[in-house]
């Protein structure tokens, strides 16, 4: 299973790499006279406001920014479409008659899993719905903000942004590259800070598999007013920290207690990492955590770190050239309020051979923006040509192909998205890495609901973590064995 004809098909002819080292932003008045927050053709976040030409998917209309009626903080979430039922299902058998709204990942699967896997295809709902503020500062970052001038070296053009040129919000909502949209999935919205204990797999192409947990706290100082933000030298030095984050290994036994904390930076994009170690209670720097191609915590090797989130960036060199982003309309997990609920936390009803059950996942025809990647020819990846595929309404990363070196069709990548209208956001809850060569796949911990019968919640975006969870000092505090 080859890519020759892939690119064609999924980006059409007109999707030449950019590999050009000018540094672009800020477009022009015209181009932002096109951004607003209502009566434009495009909204905040530079998505197409209007529905696409059969109406399948409609008008961006704001989205779920409140909680429905009966919802309380702390509580699962209510499904808002909890009525809808799927219009249709996309099988192995008739997948080719929706052939051009599939992405290559997906008809893969299909293939692959003929007897097992399929899209239960729903009606499209435009849910992604952000703060005000949000909102406000995207817009206005469309004719500002800027990378640095000059840029501090060789592959880093796309690496450091002008703080002065940025507000809190999309840093580029009309990308001029592949690269500014790449930037701005690297900081897509996802609160200010948060406290989850989250559920994830590693399984084996027999269907059998080992639970992981992790508690996991993160701030993104991206967001924060300058009077929220801490004032330690560790958040301010480099431009300024983007966000933090630290995972706490809770399962299996044998890595419990183990914990690292670190930083990206808006001048700096190599995650300034540190490991606490239980065994010999101490703490190391650890630049292998969040660096490209290094095999994700807790994932058996089965996951990169640069895959969280489809893509993430990381390292301080920008190591891919990216395509010119392309809208797209495809068949993407979205509102997956059912995979969510807490009758459906347990794996071993969603692990299956290969993929997970795919009853409980719903689908529905979004925008998106497909980038191709291929890895510039000094550096060496696993990974060296993938695809990406972000939702044009949250920025938020939908899904994902990654090539082996031999330029065949490897790891095929899905998240589960929905609109956590508490905070308001759109973000993932769980995701999947398949690899289609030897029927292995692998979460983040994400799955929270897999905890509902041990005590377990969703996410807390209410109480933010300690920001010592960042620092050497304080991963050496809160070590517990």
């Amino acid at each position: 299973m080859t890519t020759k004809g892939y690119a064609t098909r999924v980006l059409a002819a007109g999707l030449a790499l950019a590999a050009g080292s000018t540094v672009m932003a800020a477009v022009s008045a015209e181009k932002a006279a096109q951004i607003g927050l209502t009566g434009t053709p495009l909204t905040p976040l530079g998505a197409i406001r209007a529905g696409n030409a059969d109406g399948s998917i409609p008008a961006w209309e704001g989205g779920i920014a409140t909680p429905p009626a009966g919802y309380k903080q702390g509580d699962w979430y209510i499904d808002p479409y909890a009525d809808d039922k799927p219009l249709f299902t996309i099988n192995a058998k008739n997948y080719e008659q929706y052939a051009d709204r599939l992405m290559p990942g997906t008809i893969a699967l299909l293939k692959k899993y003929p007897d097992t896997f399929y899209l239960n295809v729903y009606p499209t709902h435009r849910s992604a719905a952000l703060p005000q503020w949000h909102y406000e500062n995207s817009v206005w970052n469309a004719s500002h903000t800027r990378f640095c001038d000059p840029p501090p070296g060789p592959d880093r053009e796309y690496r450091c942004l002008d703080t002065s040129t940025y507000r809190p919000g999309v840093a580029f909502p009309i990308p001029n590259n592949g690269a500014e949209a790449i930037y701005n999935h690297g900081m897509y919205f996802f609160g200010k800070g948060y406290v989850w204990r989250g559920y994830a797999f590693n399984a084996f192409a027999d269907g059998t598999f080992a639970e992981t947990v992790a508690i996991e706290r993160s701030l993104l100082f991206q967001y924060m007013t300058p009077e929220e933000k801490p004032k330690d030298p560790l958040f301010t030095r480099r431009g300024g920290a983007m966000w933090c984050r630290s995972s706490e290994m809770v399962e299996p036994p044998r890595q419990a207690g183990s914990m690292y904390g670190g930083c990206n930076y808006f001048t700096a994009q190599d995650f300034d990492a540190y490991l606490y170690v239980p065994g010999q209670r101490r703490v190391r720097k650890a630049p292998e955590i969040g660096f490209y191609d290094s095999p994700s915590t807790g994932s058996d090797g089965l996951r990169t770190a640069d895959s969280t989130t489809m893509f993430g960036m990381t390292g301080d060199e920008e190591w891919y050239e990216y395509s010119e982003p392309q809208r797209k309309e495809y068949f993407v997990p979205y509102n997956s309020y059912k995979l969510a609920a807490p009758e459906n936390g347990d794996f071993k009803k969603l692990v299956m051979l290969g993929h997970l059950n795919p009853e409980p996942i719903r689908y529905e025809l979004h925008r998106v923006w497909a980038i191709e990647m291929r890895l510039k020819p000094k550096f060496r990846h696993l990974s060296p040509h993938r695809f990406v595929y972000y939702d044009e309404d949250s920025w938020a990363g939908a899904a994902g192909e990654m090539y082996d070196k031999g330029d065949q069709l490897w790891r095929v990548q899905e998240a589960y998205l929905m609109q956590f209208y508490e905070v308001p956001m759109l973000s993932f809850w769980g995701d999947n890495h398949m690899d289609i060569i030897n029927g292995r796949q692998s979460s983040a911990n994400a799955f929270f609901n897999v905890g509902a019968n041990r005590g377990g919640s969703p996410p807390n975006f209410v109480d933010w973590p300690d920001p010592a969870f960042y620092t050497p000092a304080g991963l050496r505090k809160y070590g517990i064995r």
